[in-house]
């Protein structure tokens, strides 16, 4: 099975939810926006190992 296509939709949804979370931490603390920011390029940088 190919997961190339998976990965790049999943990247493309993390894309996606990071600025949709922007728009909705712009309104809360810093911190706990750089926090879920930091778990969200964690996921990211997870995706990209195996898309190689």
């Amino acid at each position: 099975m190919n997961y190339v296509p998976y990965l790049h939709r999943r990247l493309s949804d993390i894309a996606q939810l990071k600025f949709k979370l922007q728009k909705l931490f712009s309104f809360i603390n810093y911190s706990d926006f750089d926090r879920v920011q930091a778990l969200l390029l964690e996921i990211e940088q997870i995706l990209r190992k195996y898309e190689r």
